[in-house]
């Protein structure tokens, strides 16, 4: 039954407008995937309305595993370091097998550094990335590509 049938003057209801339809489909379908991820994954909102997925590292271990020995990102996924103290950090790509790009995150979550297309360690020593004088308290690893295409810059403000 669509919207103009008896029903909806029944019960008062309006015809909704397509574009009234897609906002709430979205935000039906945006606040249940909220709703779904585990307690070690994040939701990274970016102005463009692009969300990536993120796993954890948020200890000592998982810090200093980061994306190594994997063959890849999940579409849309990536891996958020949560830091106690925020630092310029550096950050290697030994072990990692396929590029990404390393987005470096301060306290009020707007972006102060970013390392595109990272490439894959070849041999030592590994080349480092990262801020010089730039405090991050977190730092997002996203497949090589990610930052161009959503337009992410310094000063991005993200919401997570």
């Amino acid at each position: 039954m669509t919207a103009d049938g008896p029903l909806p003057k029944i019960i008062g209801m309006k015809r909704i407008k397509p574009v009234g339809m897609a906002a709430v489909i979205f935000l039906i379908f945006g606040l249940s995937a909220y709703a779904i991820l585990s307690s070690d994954e994040k939701a990274i909102l970016f102005p463009s309305g692009a969300v990536i997925v993120a796993e954890l590292a948020d200890t000592p271990e998982t810090r200093e595993k980061g994306l190594m020995f994997r063959e890849s990102l999940p579409k849309g996924g990536g891996l958020l370091f949560i830091f106690e103290v925020a630092k310029p950090y550096r950050f290697w790509m030994k072990n990692c097998k396929f590029p990404i790009d390393i987005i470096w995150i301060n306290e009020a979550k707007e972006v102060v550094y970013i390392a595109k297309d990272a490439p894959p360690c070849t041999g030592d020593p590994c080349p480092t990335y990262g801020p010089k004088n730039e405090a991050a308290l977190y730092v997002l690893e996203v497949a090589a590509g990610f930052s161009v295409k959503e337009g992410v810059k310094i000063g991005t403000k993200l919401q997570f």
